[in-house]
């Protein structure tokens, strides 16, 4: 007895979805409002952010010239570190008053085991000089500048630099902007002049004097007092900043109690380091802000708080000082952005275009529809894959976009020409 095998057939997903036009119009649904949604939920940035492979050690050592920093500070800290395993290249930088070691890490080795590593080994040093402050260990960041602003104008780089201060305080209390750093200008330094004259009277050394200076001019703890509320810890506020505080202190005090202070033997003025890098635009003084772009904000949102600061601030600078915007990484990312939506608009056009004058004007919409669906439902996965809104992804999507619209094209055409072959071969069978 002779018996036949009937195979069902099973159709596929795609298959189904032809024959369940509900399904396939919910699905579309989805996927263009989920990627409308998520084009403007999904995290935006200038280029994606990585973290870095390089942990920094530096020491300042004041006073201190390049050999003896070298000598010093670096070579212990080469020797205390190399044992850490994952070490790849060390980098070390010896400068007038201070030195730092840079080390790179190999790839895919744990950072913070390395960080913690490397930070007891350093801290088990004791060779460094007396003079040497406690070293610092931390991890090299990577910072998302979105725009450099700077201030210049003909006058001193102390009113410069209080006004950019403002400028970086007026920035910090907008709700879109988180971080801003000050860059190319000195530190404030407190200029202490003695002349020997003085000292000879009161038979002082500026080894004497300098040593007071330090010991009034910090905080110091005071103990503790144990209270029915609990412990209460004191402390005397004695750190000075200005010159003026600086002149209170007394120097030498007299068995009648008299004193006299800094400001009666010396000339005291608030400025700046003379060692700091003074920045010039246009043969004026000038100094810069960097306003940098923190987890999820966005560098547009960014770069829309800081000109509207600017835009008040032009109202309210002094005659003669003026703002500029050095960089601006956010009005790059809008290009790129105009860039990808001008030419996904004009690629909906020529597909619907070429395919409706050529073929038929039904079967050019659903080719468009479906090129549309592919590049908005995708932007609905990008969170998925840990993958943000940049300058590199942007770019992927211009160069996709071309080869969608090349196949769009091609597509169109086959399915005209099995349309039309369909129908051909059932005129045939009729007749």
């Amino acid at each position: 007895m002779k018996t036949e095998s009937v195979e069902t057939f099973k159709p596929g997903p795609i298959a189904w979805m032809a024959g369940n036009p509900i399904a396939a119009n919910l699905l579309m649904v989805i996927l263009l409002a989920g990627g409308l949604y998520m084009a403007y939920q999904v995290k935006k940035e200038v280029f994606p952010a990585y973290e870095m492979d390089i942990i920094d050690v530096r020491v300042a050592y004041p006073g201190s010239s390049p050999a003896e920093v070298e000598q010093g500070i670096l070579q212990p800290i080469e020797d205390a570190v190399r044992s850490v395993q994952g070490i790849e290249e060390l980098s070390a930088n010896a400068r007038e008053g201070s030195g730092s070691v840079s080390i790179e890490l190999v790839s895919g080795t744990d950072r913070m085991k390395a960080f913690q590593e490397i930070d007891q080994a350093v801290n088990r040093i004791r060779t460094f000089p007396v003079d040497a402050e406690d070293p610092e260990v931390s991890i090299r960041a990577q910072q998302q500048e979105v725009m450099d602003v700077g201030l210049y104008g003909d006058i001193d780089i102390w009113t410069l630099r209080q006004l950019i201060e403002q400028l970086r305080d007026r920035l910090l209390s907008e709700p879109e902007i988180t971080q801003v750093e000050l860059g190319n200008m000195p530190d404030y330094v407190t200029h202490v002049e003695i002349e020997q004259a003085q000292l000879r009277r009161y038979n002082l050394t500026l080894g004497q004097v300098a040593n007071i200076i330090e010991r009034s001019g910090r905080d110091v703890p005071a103990g503790s007092i144990e209270t029915s509320s609990g412990e209460i810890l004191l402390r005397l506020n004695e750190r000075k900043q200005w010159a003026a505080e600086f002149g209170t202190i007394p120097i030498v005090t007299g068995d009648n109690g008299a004193s006299v202070t800094l400001a009666d033997i010396a000339t005291i003025e608030d400025g700046f380091e003379e060692a700091g890098f003074h920045s010039q635009f246009n043969r004026q003084p000038s100094v810069e802000l960097s306003v940098y772009r923190v987890g999820e904000q966005s560098p547009l949102d960014v770069a829309a708080a800081v000109q509207r600061v600017l835009k008040d601030l032009d109202t309210t600078l002094p005659d003669g000082v003026n703002y500029r915007i050095d960089s601006n990484d956010a009005e790059n990312f809008k290009d790129r952005l105009d860039l990808l939506l001008t030419n996904g608009a004009l690629a909906v056009i020529i597909v619907l275009g070429i395919l409706g004058i050529f073929l038929e004007y039904k079967l050019a919409f659903w080719i468009m529809m479906g090129m549309t669906i592919s590049f908005v439902g995708g932007i609905l996965f990008i969170p998925f894959f840990d993958v943000s809104i940049n300058m590199i992804s942007m770019f992927a999507f211009l160069v996709v976009l071309g080869i969608v619209v090349d196949d769009a094209i091609v597509v169109g055409e086959n399915i005209h020409q099995h349309r039309q072959q369909g129908q051909s071969h059932l005129a045939a069978a009729i007749n």
